[in-house]
């Protein structure tokens, strides 16, 4: 509790001194009693109120926290994965260090963040500004747990909301065509991508034991990520609904048979994607063969991305008849705002009939293609 002494100075000042709640004691002196016992009764109406915090805690520099925060955070329990923390410190090393790392916290204001703000959309645009705004606002969040500081100057309305553009919508004929024009040893993982709605991390961490042919399932148990200074890693999946089993409709589930027989080692835990050295697939060159498909395909986007076909394949799902939103979210991994959708799974059945459907879209796809063709064939004249 705060109390109020006489400090024997030629000024008759008077101190004001209290303990926190770690059991240290700071002092404050005032030339009016008046002004002493306003302060002493603000400081005991925040300790009662559990707010009352260290001046000198805040003093810590933003970049040393922040560096400590990313290490340290834990997320339902569980630090954060390497890609995350990788991600985190490209925004911090991009966006944020440049301008508030040598700040102390307690001076990183309201004022301050709508200033870093503003110039940060201008520089680098609303896509960036909104992520290294969501990222400084959960590490503030931080502090204020920490009783560093007393509230999170983060106050911007949808400053952490993205506006990225949308990406293009791949049709099923087209999905067909940057399967046929890839690499052969990639041209089971485009399918799977495109009918299946796998990531291409989820992709490149599969192994031979996550395929079952029998029942033309995956089983998505991890993910392969590219950390610098680490190179590849395997870890968790991006949430606790990336772990799920896909049922693959047959074009994908024939493809992964002739790719298991033609590129993938004997042994449970044999790569299923592999490079041109055997071994994991890496990134980089999955990018490469990618680009070069792309520039293949006439009727596909120039600026077209792997991730666009798992995106291809969450829209047809959602067009299917009748297809719920729990359904769709078991199939794709995705995990809901909404908690309590994480343990609900469409049931084994449901999921087989997504699978279904999306054969009967390959055939209409093919069918589609095979008239297309035969209409751009013209018969020679006899003269």
């Amino acid at each position: 509790m705060a109390a109020i002494t006489k400090r024997t100075t030629s000024e008759g000042a008077l101190r004001r001194a209290w303990r926190l709640p770690d059991g240290t004691q700071r002092k404050r002196t005032f030339k009016r009693r008046a002004d002493a016992d306003n302060y002493r009764r603000k400081v005991e109406g925040d300790d009662l109120a559990g707010l009352v915090i260290d001046p000198n805690s805040g003093e810590v520099r933003f970049k040393g926290y922040a560096d400590r925060w990313i290490q340290t955070r834990l997320v339902k329990g569980a630090p954060l994965s390497p890609s995350t923390k990788q991600g985190y410190r490209a925004l911090l090393r991009r966006n944020l260090i440049p301008h508030l790392g040598s700040m102390p916290l307690r001076k990183i204001t309201p004022e301050v963040v709508r200033d870093w703000h503003s110039d940060l959309v201008h520089s680098a645009g609303r896509d960036q500004a909104a992520k290294s705004y969501r990222l400084l606002r959960a590490i503030l969040n931080t502090a204020v747990e920490d009783m560093r500081i007393g509230r999170n100057p983060c106050r911007i309305r949808g400053a952490g909301i993205e506006q990225a553009p949308e990406r293009p919508i791949v049709e099923p004929v087209v999905i067909l065509e940057l399967a046929e024009a890839i690499t052969p040893r990639l041209r089971a993982l485009v399918l799977l991508a495109g009918f299946g709605g796998l990531r291409s991390g989820e992709m490149l961490a599969l192994t031979r034991a996550d395929v079952d042919l029998v029942h033309k399932t995956v089983q998505v148990r991890a993910s392969a990520a590219e950390i610098t200074g680490a190179g590849r890693v395997v870890g968790g999946p991006k949430s606790e609904a990336g772990q799920r089993t896909v049922s693959l409709p047959g074009v994908a589930a024939a493809a992964l048979d002739e790719h298991l027989s033609l590129y993938v080692a004997t042994g449970a835990e044999g790569a299923v994607f592999t490079g041109k050295r055997g071994g994991p697939m890496r990134r980089a060159e999955l990018s490469e063969e990618w680009r070069k498909a792309v520039a293949k395909v006439a009727s596909a986007p120039g600026d077209l991305h792997v991730h666009d076909l798992r995106h291809a394949a969450a829209t047809m799902i959602a067009r299917m008849p009748g297809v719920t939103t729990k359904e769709l979210m078991s199939r794709i991994g995705h995990s809901s705002p909404r908690a309590a959708l994480i343990y609900q799974h469409a049931t084994a059945e449901r999921d087989q009939a997504i699978a279904d459907y999306l054969d009967e879209q390959v055939a209409a796809a093919k069918t589609a293609r095979s008239k297309s063709r035969s209409a751009s064939i013209v018969p020679l004249r006899r003269t």
